[in-house]
């Protein structure tokens, strides 16, 4: 199960463009994110975090609405942003396939969200639609993870890691019982995550591709 944003890609925006802050924005909440460190978060969590300490704007009747805006809001933008796979990325999706592991993603995006960045990266292909988890109003990653952890035990996924670059990311894996790797090609330093215990960390999926590929297969060897 990946995490998208700083573990399989990364979107550049014309003008680092924020579809949260321009949909906040858009209801008349002029915020500055200058300074916030974001990543990992849902989207539901990021309108959260950017209206902290504005007296009167934690109410249903702005955030419904906003969080409605932002799929419309993200689609418009993506037209005018590019979306890099990060280093190793491709590699490491063909190698696990062709050894037999299914893909999925679980992420703070909204499903729209989501599945515009794989397809406009070129990689949806690669992935199980009924196994692509996504941020619904009102979810945190943990609740994504829950989710994603009753639907998979329901199919019988005995197995589950989580590949992501953040902390949240390790809290959430934490919370469902997954194994998780983390690797460090977001915000967050191999020193940062590592501070979160998670089973694996490496720098990046085309210098460590190895040292993930043996992992997997020496966790694999010990279910069977």
């Amino acid at each position: 199960m990946w995490d998208i944003d700083g573990t399989l890609l990364r979107v550049k925006r014309e003008g680092s463009s924020s579809p949260h802050k321009n949909v906040l924005n858009s209801h008349g909440i002029l915020v500055d994110d200058s300074e916030m460190r974001l990543s990992g978060r849902t989207d539901f969590e990021i309108f959260l975090e950017l209206t902290k300490g504005i007296s009167g704007y934690f109410d249903k009747s702005i955030f419904v609405p906003a969080f409605e805006d932002l799929n419309n809001e993200s689609s418009r933008l993506d037209k005018l942003s590019t979306f890099d796979l990060l280093p190793g990325v491709a590699d490491m999706l063909n190698c696990l396939v062709s050894k037999g592991w299914k893909h999925g993603v679980l992420t703070g995006n909204t499903l729209n969200r989501l599945k515009a960045k794989i397809e406009k990266s070129g990689i949806a292909n690669f992935f199980i639609e009924e196994y692509l988890f996504g941020c619904e109003f009102g979810d945190s990653r943990e609740k994504i993870a829950s989710k994603a952890q009753l639907y998979l035990n329901e199919k019988g996924q005995s197995k589950v890691f989580i590949l992501g670059d953040t902390p949240y990311d390790i809290i959430a894996a934490r919370s469902a019982r997954f194994s998780v790797i983390s690797v460090a090609t977001g915000d967050f330093s191999v020193e940062e995550l590592s501070r979160h215990n998670p089973d694996l960390i490496v720098r990046d999926l085309f210098s460590d591709a190895d040292v993930v590929i043996k992992y997997l297969e020496e966790e694999t060897l010990e279910i069977n």
